[in-house]
Order: C-alpha cells, then sequence, then structure tokens
C-alpha cells in the first residue's frame, strides 16, 4: 500500500542453462559490467522518472502495465552488477498485482537478492519478504524478521504491519465517521475499511480492487473520507458506489483505526 524494458540477449553474461527437465537455470550472480545490460538500467532509470511525472490516475494504469517490462528488464540484466534493481522492483510489483501466487513468488525473488554480490535493495527486500510471508498467514515465521528488521530500520514500520496482520479477525473499534449513504451496518457484520481523500482516479483506481475482494457479500466495505465536508463526502457516495462515511481532519477515532502503513483495516 503501490515499476519496467529491453528484450537484450547477454551472450557471455548470462548464458541459458537447461536442466533435465526442460527449465532455465538463472546464470550465477556476479558482477559483469555488459554495455546492453547498463543500457537497459540506464533507460529503467529513465522511465521510472517518467512514471513520477504522470497524473494519480495515469500512474496507476502505468504501474499496471510495468511488471512484463520489469520482467524484460530483468532477463537483460541477469548475472550482471544491474540485476539488483529490476529484481527487486519486481518484486515489489508482484506482492502488489501478482494475485494468489504473488507471495510464493516474492519469497524467491527475495532469496535471489539475498545471493547477488551487489547488497543494492538487500534492505528493502527484507521488507517484503516480511510482508510476502505476512500474505500467506505465516505471521509466526514473519514475526522475529520484523522485529530485527524494525530495529534496525525503525520507519520501515514493520512492527505496526505485522500488528495490523496480528489483529485481523479480532473486534474492530466503533465504525469512524458521519455516515452519509448506505444503510446501517450490523454491529456482527466483517467490515473492510478504506481510508480515502476526495475523489480522483487515483482514488477511484484504488476502490476497485477492494470493491472486488467485497463482491461475494461476506464483507462489507465501507469508504471513510477525511477530506472536504459532510457535502463532499455525500457527493461522492453515489460516485464510488459504497457506504462512504465522513470524518473530520483530527478526529481521535482516526487514531484508532490507524494500523501500520496502509490506509485500510
Amino acid at each position: 500500500m503501490p515499476w519496467t524494458a529491453a528484450a537484450l540477449s547477454i551472450a557471455l553474461a548470462a548464458i541459458l542453462v537447461l536442466t533435465a527437465c526442460g527449465e532455465r537455470i538463472d546464470p550465477a550472480p556476479s558482477m559483469a559490467d555488459p554495455p546492453e545490460a547498463a543500457e537497459a538500467a540506464r533507460i529503467l532509470d529513465a522511465d521510472l522518472a517518467n512514471l513520477t511525472q504522470l497524473s494519480s490516475g495515469d500512474k496507476a494504469a502505468a504501474e499496471l502495465a510495468f511488471g512484463p517490462r520489469l520482467r524484460r528488464d530483468l532477463e537483460s540484466c541477469k548475472g550482471t552488477r544491474y540485476e539488483n534493481k529490476p529484481l527487486y522492483m519486481l518484486a515489489q510489483w508482484t506482492l502488489v498485482h501478482g494475485g494468489p501466487e504473488g507471495p510464493e513468488e516474492v519469497l524467491r525473488m527475495s532469496e535471489r537478492l539475498e545471493r547477488l554480490p551487489s547488497p543494492a535493495f538487500r534492505t528493502s527486500a527484507r521488507l517484503l519478504r516480511v510482508q510476502a510471508l505476512l500474505r500467506l498467514g505465516r505471521v509466526a515465521e514473519a514475526r522475529p524478521m520484523a522485529v530485527q528488521l524494525n530495529a534496525e530500520i525503525p520507519h520501515f514500520n514493520t512492527l505496526g504491519l505485522l500488528e495490523f496482520y496480528e489483529s485481523v479477525g479480532t473486534t474492530s473499534p466503533a465504525l469512524p465517521g458521519t455516515p452519509v449513504s448506505g444503510g446501517v451496518i450490523p454491529e456482527s457484520s466483517m467490515v473492510l475499511v478504506a481510508f480515502l481523500g476526495l475523489p480522483d482516479r487515483g482514488a477511484e483506481a484504488w476502490l476497485q480492487p477492494l470493491k472486488q475482494a467485497c463482491i461475494s457479500g461476506k464483507v462489507q466495505l465501507v469508504a471513510i473520507t477525511t477530506a472536504g465536508d459532510l457535502l463532499a463526502a455525500a457527493t461522492v457516495a453515489s460516485a464510488w458506489g459504497v457506504d462512504v462515511r465522513w470524518l473530520r481532519q483530527g478526529d481521535s477515532a482516526l487514531e484508532r483505526w490507524k494500523l501500520a502503513v496502509i490506509p485500510a483495516s
């Protein structure tokens, strides 16, 4: 809670080896510096800079399409000193967009990052590893990693993230904010609460997968807007198509619902 390009062949640094069952083995990590890989890394940096200049809605669509691009860059850079960045970014993208198989794939990629000779992105990859384990429900396994990482890099807030996952299934605080749409939600209901600003393309894009996740009817989605006023919240209620509540900035209820580093509980 949120990434990319040329399909180059590196003959000496990334020769493809086939196993007996036909699967490809990744080339051995090295600090090789072939010009083709250097150029792929340069283009990736430039495209990432361009990505930050997009509007929130365009950025969401561009990031979604970035995965195949990152896979091509990774193939170009495997077995070279440039491998760390596309590998880490692909792991990050996969955790968000990889679906049910994403967390397991992230664990495999983080193990590869640990073996690379360059330490670049290695610490950030440990955070991805904790996140992937938590997604898989392996909370006990993630706890010692989260504790150690939190001691080393406090601003990662891995203990807050751990707290979030350990709270799943427990009783929540009362729903915050003033209702501006929808009916009364029974106290025993399972609820997903999303904290959003006023509507823009980025907010709507972020809300859509949450709506899909709740489509079975077993979980009710409630959007809390903390921007504007009651009238603005009532206006977005119909546009978002979910129950909407308005919460005044600075309301103590917001603090009770702020868990970890992601704005949904």
